[in-house]
C-alpha cells in the first residue's frame, strides 16, 4: 500500500483561513492632517508614502517660517519707520557751553553742554577704551551689538538680588540710545518697549555698517560723563584739566566709573564714593586681564584734582550769578562761550572756611540755619561769594536774592546825610527818650542814657534816640537818596523808619555802597564779568571801568570813615578788627537777621545771617556777634596775603565841644515837655513807625 503523504494541516489551515487586515500605526498627527493612508501591501506605495512625509513636513516649516520672516520683517518696518537719520550720528544738538574762570584762569564752573574736539581712539591710551569696556562691555569685540550671554546673566544677577542691580547693553547699544535721545525721540528716563526695540534695531544696524573701532570712537565722543561733559576729552578737561591722551590709569578708571551716576560718583562733589568706583572698575580691568595689578594703578591716585581747584559746590552761588548775566551783556548765543571773573580762588576758598567754621560753631546755639557773604574790591570788583550754607538747597542765593531788613547796618546813610546838612562827628545830640506823634523810639536794652552824646559816640554804639533824631532833622526823602545816590536799588521808604532800617536790601547792594566809602567817595557798581569770549578767542565783552563818579564830598567821607573805624575799634563792631584800619557798621532786625559790612582800603565784606523762613534767632543776636566773627576770621588770612598798600585816610576824631552843637529839637517835643506834639513834616505814618522799631532790635 502507498504511503500517503502527510497532511499539511498548518499551510492548509492559513491558505483556508481569511487574511487579517494589517494593524494601522499612522500616528494620530498624520491621521490629523489627512496626509497619510494605512500600509498597502504594495511597497511601491510605501515608498510614496515616505516621500509625502518629508514633502509635507518641509512645506510646513516653510510655511511657518515664511510667517515668522514675514512677522519680523514687517515689526522692523514698524519700529524703525521713524527713527532718525543716522546721517546725523556725530551731529549734535545741545545747548551752548559756558566755562567759567577764575580771575586767574581757573575753572570754577561749567553750563550748558560741554563738547570738545573729537579724539581718535588710535590717539589714547590703551587702557582707557579698556575701563569702559571692563564696567560696561568686556565681550564689545565679539558681539553683534547685543550680548545675548550678558542679558542672561544681567537677569540671572537680578533674580538673585531681588532688585535691577545690572543691566545688559551694550556699548553699541547705549550709542543707539544716546544717538535716540540725542534726536529728541525719547526723555532720559524712558524705559518704554519701543524705545528698548528701536534701541536693538540701531545697534544692530549701526555694527553692521561701522567697524568696532568706529563705533568704540563715537561712543568715547558722545557719551555723558555728568557735569554737562559730553565726551572723553570734555570729561578730561573738566575733572583733571588735561588732555584725554594724559589720563592716568585710575583717572580712566574713574571717569569710566561716572557713566552709570555722574552725580554720585564725581571726583568732585563725592570724592569717596568716586574712589570706591574707579577701585571696583580698576578690579573689573584686572580681572579682564588689561592691566596687571590694581595696587599700581591705586598709586596714581591723587589726593586733590589739582593745586588749582576750588571745590564747585562753594562756587555755583556765584557762577549762577554770573551765567544768568551773559544775555544782557551780549544777546542771545548760540556757541560755546568762555566767561572770566573776578572771583580768586583763595579768597573764595577763606569764605568758604569763615562761613562754615562759625556756622558750625554758633549756628545751633543763636539758632541760624543760613549765611551769606560778599567780598569785592573798593571798585565793585566780587572776588568771593558764599549763597548759603548747602548749595543745591533751593539753589536761592542769600547774597543777591535774599531782601532782608538792614537793620542798624543802614545807619551811616543817616549820618552821611546828617553830615551833609552841617552837623560833624563832634556834633552833640541828646540821647534821651523822647516822643514823636505816639513812638518813644528805643535803645538798644544794654544801653544806658548819658545825656547828650556825639555822632560819633552815637554811631559807635548805634543809638536809636540819636538816630532818629538825626532822622528828624534832616529828612526821610533825604537819608533815601543819600542811600539812592551810593548804589541802594531796593524800594525804600521815605518816613522816619528809614533810619533804622525799616526796608529790604539785599546783600550785595548793601556791601557794595559800602564801597563808596572805601572807593574815596565815588560811586561803586558791583560787577562779576571781565570778559566773555568765544572758542576761537573772539572777545565779545570785556568790562571798563567807567569814570569816576563823585558822590561824597571829601570832608565827609573823612568823617563817615573816621567814625565806621571808631564803631569798629570801639563799638558795636570790635569783633571784626583787623590788622589794618577797619571801618564797619553792626545791624539787626528783632533778631530775624543779623549784618556786618565792613571794609578795609582794599577790600570791602558784608556778612548776612539768619533763616530763610524768618524764624527769630535768640535774643541778641546782633551783627557783632556771628556777622562780625565771621568778617574778622576770613579777613585775617586774607590780609596777610593781601595786605592793603595804604590805609584809610581820615582826622583824629576830636573831643566834643559846646561849639559843635546842633539844635535837633524842631518838630520834636521831648519827653515830658508841656505842649500839644508836632508832627514833623517828614513823617508820613508814624503810628506804624513803633511797631516797626519793635521789631528792630539794635546794637
Amino acid at each position: 500500500m502507498a504511503e500517503r503523504p502527510p497532511k499539511l494541516y498548518t499551510s492548509e489551515r492559513r491558505s483556508t483561513k481569511k487574511s487579517k487586515k494589517p494593524k494601522d500605526t499612522t500616528s494620530w498627527i498624520k491621521k490629523l492632517f489627512g496626509l497619510f493612508k494605512p500600509k498597502k501591501k504594495i511597497e511601491k506605495k510605501k515608498s510614496r508614502n515616505k516621500i509625502s512625509i518629508r514633502w509635507a513636513l518641509f512645506k510646513l516649516f516653510l510655511t511657518l517660517g515664511a510667517w515668522i520672516f514675514s512677522f519680523g520683517i514687517l515689526a522692523i518696518l514698524w519700529f524703525s519707520y521713524d527713527l532718525p537719520d543716522v546721517d546725523q550720528m556725530m551731529v549734535s544738538s545741545r545747548k551752548p557751553g559756558v566755562t567759567i574762570q577764575a580771575k586767574d584762569g581757573t575753572v570754577i564752573g561749567t553750563y550748558g553742554d560741554l563738547f570738545e574736539e573729537m579724539v581718535k581712539l588710535n590717539d589714547l591710551p590703551p587702557y582707557v577704551p579698556q575701563a569702559l569696556m571692563a564696567v560696561e562691555d568686556r565681550r564689545f569685540y565679539s558681539h553683534f551689538g547685543v550680548d545675548v550671554i550678558g542679558l542672561f546673566r544681567a537677569a540671572y544677577t537680578n533674580y538673585r538680588a531681588g532688585r535691577v542691580v545690572q543691566g545688559g547693553s551694550t556699548v553699541t547699544q547705549q550709542l543707539a540710545k544716546n544717538f535716540l535721545q540725542n534726536q529728541g525721540k525719547y526723555s532720559v528716563h524712558d524705559r518704554s518697549f519701543r524705545r528698548k526695540i528701536q534701541e536693538v534695531i540701531l545697534a544692530v544696524w549701526l555694527e553692521l555698517k561701522f567697524t568696532k573701532d568706529q563705533i568704540m570712537t563715537m561712543y568715547l565722543n558722545r557719551v555723558y560723563f555728568g557735569a554737562g561733559t559730553f565726551g572723553i576729552e570734555a570729561a578730561a578737561q573738566k575733572y583733571y584739566y588735561k588732555p584725554a591722551k594724559h589720563l592716568t590709569v585710575y583717572e580712566a578708571a574713574t571717569i569710566a566709573g561716572l557713566l552709570k551716576a555722574p552725580s554720585r560718583y564725581s571726583p568732585k562733589s563725592n570724592p569717596e564714593r568716586s574712589n570706591e568706583r574707579a577701585t571696583l572698575v580698576l578690579t573689573l580691568m584686572q580681572e579682564a586681564g588689561y592691566i596687571p595689578s590694581v595696587k599700581k594703578a591705586l598709586e596714581q591716585k591723587h589726593d586733590e584734582i589739582t593745586e588749582n581747584y576750588v571745590d564747585i559746590k562753594s562756587n555755583s552761588y556765584f557762577g549762577d550769578w554770573i551765567y544768568e548775566q551773559i544775555p544782557s551783556l551780549i544777546g542771545s548765543y548760540d556757541e560755546d562761550l568762555v566767561v572770566v571773573t573776578t572771583l580768586d580762588p583763595f579768597m573764595q576758598q577763606q569764605a568758604e572756611i569763615a562761613t562754615k567754621a562759625k556756622m558750625e560753631e554758633l549756628g545751633k546755639k543763636f539758632k541760624t540755619t543760613e549765611m551769606g557773604l560778599v567780598a569785592m574790591t573798593p571798585n565793585g570788583a566780587v572776588r568771593a561769594m558764599i549763597g548759603g550754607m548747602t548749595y543745591g538747597k533751593g539753589l536761592y542765593n542769600r547774597s543777591t536774592q535774599a531782601l532782608r531788613q538792614p537793620g542798624s547796618a543802614f545807619k551811616p546813610f543817616v549820618y552821611l546825610a546828617g553830615l551833609e546838612a552841617g552837623m560833624t562827628p563832634e556834633t552833640l545830640i541828646s540821647d534821651e527818650p523822647f516822643s514823636i506823634g505816639g513812638w518813644t523810639p528805643k535803645n538798644f536794652r544794654t544801653y544806658k542814657t548819658v545825656g547828650e552824646i556825639t555822632m560819633a559816640e552815637a554811631l559807635k554804639k548805634s543809638v536809636n534816640a540819636v538816630t532818629v533824631r538825626i532822622a528828624a532833622h534832616v529828612g526821610g526823602p533825604k537819608i533815601a537818596a543819600v542811600a539812592r545816590r551810593l548804589g541802594i536799588t531796593s524800594d525804600m521808604i521815605t518816613d522816619l523808619s528809614i533810619c533804622l532800617g525799616a526796608m529790604e536790601v539785599t546783600l550785595l547792594e548793601l556791601t557794595s555802597a559800602y564801597a563808596s566809602f572805601a572807593n574815596n567817595g565815588n560811586f561803586v557798581t558791583s560787577y562779576g564779568i571781565v570778559e566773555i569770549r568765544n572758542k576761537k578767542g573772539d572777545i565779545l565783552y570785556q568790562h571798563q571801568d567807567p569814570d569816576p563818579i563823585q558822590v561824597i564830598k571829601p570832608n565827609n567821607l573823612n568823617d563817615i570813615n573816621r567814625m565806621l573805624q571808631n564803631a569798629v575799634a570801639h563799638g558795636t563792631g570790635r569783633a571784626a578788627q583787623t590788622a589794618y584800619p577797619t571801618g564797619g557798621k553792626t545791624g539787626s532786625n528783632g533778631d530775624k537777621d543779623a549784618w556786618f559790612v565792613g571794609y578795609t582800603s582794599n577790600l570791602v565784606v558784608g556778612v548776612w545771617t539768619g533763616n530763610d523762613n524768618n524764624a527769630p534767632m535768640i535774643k541778641n543776636s546782633t551783627g557783632g556777634r556771628i556777622p562780625a566773627q565771621t568778617f574778622g576770621l576770613f579777613m585775617k588770612p586774607v590780609l596777610e596775603a593781601n595786605p592793603p598798600s595804604t590805609a584809610i585816610v581820615t582826622a583824629p576824631i576830636q573831643a566834643a565841644n559846646d561849639n559843635a552843637e546842633v539844635s535837633l529839637d524842631e518838630g520834636i517835643i521831648l519827653e515830658g515837655d508841656s505842649g500839644s506834639i508836632e508832627k514833623s513834616a517828614i513823617i508820613e505814618d508814624s503810628s506804624e513807625i513803633d511797631a516797626l522799631l519793635n521789631q528792630v532790635a539794635e546794637e
